[in-house]
């Protein structure tokens, strides 16, 4: 299999282990039809910190057959028509990419198949996702690989050896920069399916930037992936939950998603750079929470120290109590008063 690159660059920004966490929120079809809403959706993104916003370029006609199995025999397919209602207008693509430049938030989204992955290349967009129903779709993979651009692959439902595949096309047509997200394709589903040690397993074994695409209500599974190394955090966003819609119901709200940013940001400060020590704040608590040795009762100048005359307590500014057995047996070269701090120029 082809090299990668162990980061990757959308528009400005670097993505990989070690570097901020790269957050999309996916409107995906939560614009319900409405360029009006989708707009509102990009303007929330951005206000709630995400970095890139992401829809989802199909067409019915591309994506779905118009009949399927039912018992045997063939029906019209229900999906159809809803899947038609919730299709991103061609026309659509330039002015929510134009918008999102305008505020400051990538423009992404995942092409279904061939014409629409060509619409987003005339678009110069800085990324192309990969759903994850299309991991081991080889034709598309090797069009969009042939972009130039970082491809960003989703492995619901997919195992290791179908996201190697899917890294092998995109190499194979001249991709560098891929990127895998760890999804289960259930919405939502429940915690324990989620297997977020597999997102660090994938990476380890095929050497790209991975990352989470989640379904999970609230941040919790997102923030505890970017703690795991994750490079990536997609997210749906809605207006509102109790909307109609197939994406809806398990995406959040702005509020909540501005919350998940936040967690996110504040949990890469957490992190630290890994050395144990103080901090440089914290050094000057180590007076105040450690111990040192003092006169437990009054020591005559000349005498002998015993340890029934000594106490260790706070504050901790002289003798550590790892001095204690040094201390014992010494004679005071003063006289050292009860609660006086016993020193080695005392001995």
């Amino acid at each position: 299999m082809r090299r990668f690159e162990r980061t990757i660059r959308i528009g400005g920004r670097e993505v990989g282990p070690g570097l901020p966490v790269y957050v999309i929120a996916e409107i995906g079809s939560n614009h319900d039809g409405s360029l009006e809403r989708a707009k509102e959706l990009v303007e929330a993104s951005a206000e709630a910190g995400a970095d890139a916003v992401k829809f989802q370029s199909f067409t019915a006609e591309g994506l779905l057959n118009p009949r399927k199995l039912d018992g045997g025999r063939w029906v019209d397919n229900p999906a159809w028509e809803a899947m038609r209602s919730l299709e991103l207008p061609e026309a659509w693509h330039g002015e929510l990419k134009e918008y999102c430049d305008g505020l400051g938030v990538e423009f992404l989204s995942t092409p279904f198949d061939a014409e629409r992955a060509r619409l987003l290349k005339s678009l110069d967009t800085a990324a192309y996702k990969i759903a994850s129903g299309d991991v081991t779709n080889e034709p598309l993979l090797r069009l969009v690989g042939s972009f130039a651009r970082p491809v960003v692959v989703s492995t619901g439902a997919a195992s290791l050896g179908e996201a190697e595949r899917a890294l092998a096309v995109l190499g194979e047509a001249g991709c560098r920069e891929a990127a895998l997200l760890h999804c289960v394709s259930l919405y939502p589903p429940r915690f324990e399916e989620i297997n977020l040690r597999a997102m660090v397993s994938m990476g380890a074994a095929l050497g790209v930037p991975v990352g989470l695409s989640d379904h999970t209500p609230g941040a919790t599974t997102a923030v505890a992936a970017a703690a795991l190394g994750a490079s990536i955090i997609e997210k749906h966003i809605t207006p509102d939950r109790s909307l109609e819609g197939p994406d809806h119901g398990y995406a959040m709200e702005p509020g909540e998603f501005a919350a998940m940013v936040k967690a996110l940001r504040d949990l890469e400060k957490a992190m630290g750079d890994g050395v144990k020590g103080p901090s440089e704040r914290e050094a000057a608590e180590r007076v105040g929470a450690r111990r040192s040795i003092y006169a437990a009762a009054p020591i005559a100048e000349g005498e002998v120290v015993e340890a029934r005359k000594l106490k260790i307590v706070r504050h901790g500014y002289g003798l550590a109590p790892s001095e204690l057995e040094r201390v014992v047996g010494r004679r005071a070269r003063r006289a050292i008063a009860k609660d006086e701090l016993v020193t080695w120029e005392d001995l």
